[in-house]
C-alpha cells in the first residue's frame, strides 16, 4: 500500500535533517580547519583577512542552521563566533584576548558537535502537522423522523456533504475530524443532552422553536454554538454553515520562502507543508519578484543575509508594488544586531526571528501572521454584502491570472452571471429579501466552484468567475450545473416561497488579448444568454 502524503512528508523531513547534520559536521570541520590554519599565519595580510570573512560567513551558516538540526550548543556558539571573525578581518592589533576568544569559540563549536544532537528537532515532531486526511468534513444532522427529509434536502443543496445520525452512539463508527458542525433539531426528546455531548467534538446549531432568553441561556448552558429559529430560514442556517466551514476551508495559507541556503529553505518549506501551507522555495533573490506574481503568496519568509541582494533591499524592491503594500514580510536570520533588526522592520519587515528557528514556534508564528493578513485583506477587497472580492479587486486578479496563464500556456475561462428578473424580486419581496438572494447566489458560486477559481461580485445583481485551466466548454458545463441546483433553491417571500434563476456569459482567454476583450467577449455572451430567453448558459462564438 502507498504511503499517506503526511508519512511521505515524514519520510522527507527525516531524510532532510539527515542530510542537514552531514552538512553540519561538514561546517563544523570546515570552521575548524580553517581557523586552525589561519592561527598559525605569521602576519594578517589581506589574504587573512579575506580569510577572516570567509570564516565569518560559515559560522554564520552554523548560527543558523544550528539549532534547526538540533544542536542548539552550535548555534549559540557560532553567533558570537562570525562576530569575533569579522571583527578580526577589520583589525587585529595587537590583542591577544581577540584570538584567545575566538579559539575558545571554535572549540565550543567542536565540542557542540562532539556532544551530538539533544533531541528530536521539530522537523520529525507532531507539532504543527496536517489537517487529518481522511475525507472532507460533513454536517452531521439529528433531527426528528418527520423533519428529517426536509432538513437533508436544504443541508445538501447548499453543498455540503451530509451525514444522517440516529443517535450519539452512532459517531462511533465515524472517521476522526470529519465534523464541521453539528445541526441538531430542538424536536427530539434528548435535544439538550445530546447538544451537551457533541459540543466536546465540533461547533453544534440547534433548531429551537422557543426563541426567548429562558430557551437560549438553556442552549448556552448545552454547549450550543448556534441557534437558528424554526421555521428555518435557509440563508440563515447557511451563513453558519459556512462559517464554521470555512474555519478549516481557509487554513491552507500560500507562503513564499527566500533564503540563499537552499538546505534550510526545504526544511522551513517542509516543516510549513507538514502543517497543511503551500509553500514556493526560491534561493536566488532575483528570482523572487517572479515567484511573488507566480504564487501570490499570503506571506513571505525571507532570509536578511544574502548575498548580492540581502533581504532588506528585497523587502524594498517588494514594496515599490501597491498591491505588495500590506503583504507580511518575516525575516530569518541570525543577526544579533538589535539596531539592523529595527533597520529590517522599518524599510519592509513585519516581524523578525532569529536564528536557529524553532520550527514550532515557526508554524504558529507564520499562520498567525498570514491568518491576520487574510482578514485584512478580506476587508479591504471583499464586498460587505457576500463577502466576495469587489470590482476593483476582481479586475487585478484578473489580468494576474491572465498573466499567469500566458506564462504557463493554459486557458482560463470567465464567467459573468446575472440574476434573472432581479427587479421584479425587489419589488415583489423587498430589497431585504432581495439582498438574501444575491447572497444566496454568491454562496451557491463559492460552495460549488473550486478554491482555485476567482468569484467576484461584479456590481449589483452581477457576478463575475475566473476559472483558471478550464476550457469555455468546461466552464459553461460546470456553470450550468450550478444553475439548476441555484434554480431549485427556495426562497423565503412576502408571498411564500419562489425561486430565482440566473443566466451566464461565458468566455475563453485564448482568442482574446486582454482583460478588457475577454470581459467584453463574456457580457457578449451573457446578453447572448439573456435574449434566447434567460435561464442558461452561453458561450462567445
Amino acid at each position: 500500500m502507498a504511503d499517506s502524503p503526511e508519512q511521505e512528508i515524514r519520510d522527507a523531513l527525516r531524510r532532510l535533517r539527515a542530510e542537514g547534520v552531514q552538512r553540519l559536521g561538514e561546517r563544523v570541520d570546515e570552521v575548524a580547519e580553517g581557523w586552525a590554519a589561519l592561527a598559525d599565519r605569521a602576519a594578517w595580510d589581506e589574504a587573512a583577512r579575506q580569510a577572516a570573512r570567509d570564516l565569518a560567513a560559515s559560522a554564520h551558516r552554523l548560527a543558523g542552521a544550528g539549532g534547526t538540526f538540533g544542536f542548539p550548543a552550535i548555534s549559540l556558539a557560532a553567533a558570537p563566533l562570525e562576530v569575533m571573525l569579522l571583527g578580526l578581518s577589520e583589525h587585529v592589533g595587537d590583542s591577544t584576548d581577540r584570538l584567545g576568544q575566538t579559539a575558545h569559540l571554535v572549540e565550543t563549536v567542536r565540542a557542540a558537535w562532539a556532544a551530538g544532537p539533544v533531541s528530536s528537532s521539530g522537523m520529525e515532531g507532531e507539532a504543527g502537522a496536517a489537517a487529518h486526511p481522511g475525507g472532507a468534513e460533513a454536517i452531521f444532522l439529528f433531527s426528528a423522523p418527520g423533519e428529517q427529509a426536509t432538513l437533508a434536502a436544504i443541508i445538501t443543496n447548499l453543498g455540503y456533504a451530509l451525514e444522517q445520525v440516529a443517535d450519539f452512539a452512532s459517531l462511533d463508527s465515524q472517521p476522526a475530524g470529519r465534523m464541521a458542525a453539528a445541526v441538531v433539531d430542538d424536536a427530539l426528546p434528548d435535544a439538550a443532552a445530546l447538544c451537551g455531548q457533541l459540543s466536546t467534538l465540533c461547533p453544534v446549531i440547534l433548531l429551537a422553536q422557543e426563541g426567548g432568553f429562558e430557551a437560549r441561556l438553556a442552549a448556552a448552558r448545552a454547549g450550543v454554538t448556534a441557534v437558528v429559529a424554526k421555521p428555518v430560514e435557509v440563508n440563515e442556517l447557511a451563513d453558519w454553515l459556512d462559517h464554521f466551514a470555512s474555519r478549516n476551508a481557509q487554513a491552507r495559507y500560500s507562503i513564499l520562502v527566500v533564503d540563499d541556503d537552499p538546505l534550510l529553505a526545504e526544511a522551513y518549506a517542509l516543516t510549513l507543508r507538514r502543517a497543511g501551507m503551500l509553500v514556493t522555495v526560491v534561493s536566488d533573490p532575483s528570482r523572487a519578484i517572479e515567484a511573488l506574481a507566480a504564487a501570490t503568496p499570503d506571506l513571505i519568509l525571507m532570509d536578511v543575509q544574502m548575498p548580492e541582494v540581502d533581504g532588506i533591499e528585497l523587502a524594498r524592491v517588494i514594496r515599490q508594488t501597491r498591491r505588495h503594500l500590506s503583504l507580511p514580510i518575516v525575516f530569518l536570520s541570525a543577526e544579533q544586531d538589535t539596531a539592523r533588526q529595527l533597520l529590517a522592520r522599518k524599510l519592509g519587515g513585519d516581524d523578525f526571528i532569529p536564528k536557529p528557528v524553532d520550527l514550532d514556534r515557526l508554524v504558529t508564528l507564520v499562520r498567525l501572521r498570514a491568518e491576520r493578513a487574510r482578514s485584512l485583506r478580506a476587508v479591504m477587497e471583499s464586498d460587505s454584502l457576500t463577502g466576495l472580492l469587489n470590482h476593483a479587486r476582481f479586475k487585478e486578479r484578473l489580468a494576474l491570472e491572465l498573466e499567469r496563464a500566458r506564462r504557463e500556456g493554459q486557458e482560463l475561462s470567465l464567467a459573468i452571471i446575472d440574476l434573472d428578473h432581479f427587479k421584479g424580486v425587489n419589488d415583489t419581496h423587498g430589497h431585504l429579501v432581495g439582498d438574501r438572494v444575491i447572497r444566496g447566489l454568491a454562496r451557491s458560486l463559492r460552495k460549488h466552484l473550486r478554491r482555485t477559481d476567482v468569484i467576484g461580485r461584479y456590481g449589483g445583481e452581477e457576478f463575475a468567475a475566473l476559472l483558471p485551466s478550464t476550457s469555455p466548454e468546461q466552464a459553461a458545463a460546470r456553470l450550468d450545473k450550478i444553475r439548476e441546483r441555484f434554480g431549485a433553491t427556495p426562497f423565503d417571500g412576502a408571498h411564500g416561497p419562489f425561486s430565482v434563476t440566473y443566466s451566464a456569459g461565458i468566455a475563453g482567454s485564448l482568442p482574446h488579448e486582454g482583460p478588457e476583450a475577454l470581459i467584453s467577449a463574456a457580457d457578449a455572451a451573457l446578453y447572448a444568454a439573456k435574449r434566447a430567453g434567460r435561464n442558461r448558459v452561453e458561450r462567445d462564438q
